[in-house]
């Protein structure tokens, strides 16, 4: 039997669904795991669908939540960033450090997921890592690291991020990110770049709604105005 791809628009349902902690089930695929949400802000599971003898697994990483775990998201965006000049003003060096702390602590939780998944998974299966914002820009690393693929959707630049750039040289692994138009997100490409192939999603929606991934999702569904881009493999030439 051959292996149904993953598309565009299931990645986007599994990285909008991993913000709510009671979708057990999303598009088509099971939360494998329960929700795993730590106090620096990390928050993924592990999702399952079993197509024939055919088996998809897909870890799942949220984004940034302000609101949650005291603000340490908004702290970990800051690693994006890389080191810290040495003339930065000592507040925000130490803003910068922290950033770079929590997200490395984030990308470990990460990276304990996908170890856990490929022991379940028992050598069957395909695995793979996906994430909206925040959690785009850990999958681009883990996957740099790890050597699985990912799909990143309003993801962040990541190669400032010290070691990311030589590990994909090193692994070369599959990434393909989804970057929005407009989105805010995109200004990080002035001090690093996205990994992999990048695809372009000309959405005309501008400001905080071009980063949602629920409006991101809607776009790519079969009613709306992207949905032949909502129907392809990620990975597909």
């Amino acid at each position: 039997m051959t292996a149904l791809a993953v598309t565009f628009r299931e990645y986007a349902a599994i990285c909008a669904g991993i913000y709510n902690a009671g979708a057990t089930r999303v598009a088509g695929f099971s939360r494998h795991t329960p929700l795993d949400q730590r106090l620096s802000g990390f928050q993924g599971a592990v999702y399952r669908r079993a197509s024939g003898d055919n088996i998809d697994w897909i870890v799942a990483v949220a984004g940034t939540q302000p609101t949650d775990t005291g603000g340490a998201d908004v702290i970990a965006d800051a690693g994006f960033g890389g080191p810290a000049p040495g003339l930065l003003h000592p507040v925000l060096a130490l803003v910068a450090a922290a950033g770079s702390a929590l997200l490395w602590h984030q990308v470990s939780c990460a990276e304990d997921m996908v170890r856990g998944a490929r022991a379940a998974m028992g050598g069957r299966g395909r695995l793979s890592i996906t994430g909206h914002s925040l959690g785009g820009g850990i999958s681009q690393i883990v996957s740099a690291r790890m050597g699985i693929p990912a799909v990143g959707i309003s993801a962040p630049a990541v190669t400032a991020v010290p070691t990311v750039r030589s590990s994909w040289e090193r692994t070369r692994s599959p990434i393909t990110c989804l970057r929005v138009r407009n989105d805010p997100i995109n200004a990080t490409g002035m001090v690093g770049d996205l990994l992999g192939r990048v695809v372009p999603l000309d959405s005309p929606r501008t400001g905080g709604a071009a980063h949602s991934i629920e409006q991101t999702l809607a776009e790519l569904q079969p009613s709306g105005p992207f949905s032949g881009l909502g129907a392809r493999d990620p990975f597909a030439a």
